[in-house]
């Protein structure tokens, strides 16, 4: 397996094409990107990159990976709904930068999953509410 290093400008430049921005709120030295969902801001698709927040680009190999996940944060309360299979540095940058971007949409279509399953459950409930009230 032959590890690559993926060009800093290249990553935050796709990434950013993509609607994520940097998450201020991450503690630590990684830099970690966030996209909140477009019909739902309690939903945030979550990318972990290994690239170091103060600059530079990720190391040339080893064992870390990038991470996706799709968060919940409502108040105080938040946490994972989803944790993809981490993307591997391997193969060319544009490969690992395209496997990242492909883990964030499958994120992000559980988010559409769940959203519509709460908007589809909404309206039944007051769909049954209405009958009820007629009869």
């Amino acid at each position: 397996m032959s590890y690559v290093q993926v060009p800093r400008e290249q990553f935050i430049a796709r990434l950013t094409e993509c609607g994520f921005h940097p998450d201020e709120t991450q503690e630590g030295g990684e830099l970690v990107v966030i996209r909140p969902h477009h019909n739902d801001g309690t939903m945030f698709v979550k990318i972990f990159t290994t690239l170091p927040k103060a600059g530079g680009d990720v190391r040339a190999k080893g064992a870390d990976a990038i991470r996706v996940v799709l968060i919940f944060k409502n108040g105080d309360r938040s946490g994972c709904l989803m944790k993809l299979p981490k993307v591997l540095r391997t193969g060319s940058a544009e490969a690992v930068i395209e496997r990242t971007i492909e883990r964030a949409r499958e994120a992000y279509a559980e988010a559409n999953r769940r959203h519509n399953e709460r908007v589809l459950t909404r309206r039944s409930r007051e769909a049954l509410e209405v009958n009820r009230s007629r009869n």
